[in-house]
């Protein structure tokens, strides 16, 4: 992935540069992903909305004024095919009331919007792990495993797992700390 600056990215959408594709599926799609998960409840559905949000912003690409802009879009997008999929469920079941009067509310889906932006910043960070504390994490937070197991698995003793743990969580939060994340909200996702 070739990294751009803020204008170079823009410029490059608005040109329809295959490679600013490459990089807005990066930095992007797992935060859609997530983003549409939280409102439809179904992943495979989730990753089709996250694709198709991304393939419309390549068949007609827009020139955005900045960033912000270009995420508010993508999050209208997927918000709107959530909800889509979600009124196509009830109409096929005919079980549940039409949600085409149920509007969700700007507070709930913003909140939607900026945890998934720090689940995105989070996982980037994780992905920056020297590789023996990003083990550990991804064991212990990602696959859920218990201490001892994630200990046998890495095939290291408990001491050492619990220093790497606490070395791995302390890199996270500083690097977290640095952009901006809250101390408040790094508590909650680490204890």
């Amino acid at each position: 992935m070739i990294p751009y600056e803020e204008e170079a990215l823009l410029t490059a959408i608005a040109e329809n540069d295959t490679a600013a594709y490459a990089c807005l599926y990066d930095t992007y799609y797992n935060t859609l992903v997530y983003f549409s998960l939280s409102i439809i409840q179904n992943q495979q559905q989730a990753e089709d909305i996250a694709t198709e949000c991304l393939l419309k912003l390549w068949q007609a690409p827009t020139r955005f004024e900045s960033t912000g802009k270009l995420r508010a879009y993508l999050f209208t997008l997927a918000r709107n095919a959530s909800l889509n999929y979600l009124k196509h469920l009830r109409v096929r079941d005919k079980h549940g009331p039409d949600i085409s009067g149920q509007t969700e509310t700007d507070v709930s889906i913003e909140s939607l919007m900026v945890e998934s932006e720090l689940m995105r910043l989070v996982y980037e960070e994780i992905a920056r792990l020297p590789e023996a504390y990003r083990q550990v994490v991804e064991l212990l937070y990602l696959q859920d495993l218990p201490s001892a197991d994630a200990a046998t698995q890495l095939g290291i003793s408990m001491e050492n797992f619990r220093q790497r743990k606490g070395r791995a969580i302390a890199a996270l939060k500083t690097a977290l700390l640095k952009k901006g994340v809250s101390d408040r909200f790094l508590s909650i996702l680490f204890f």
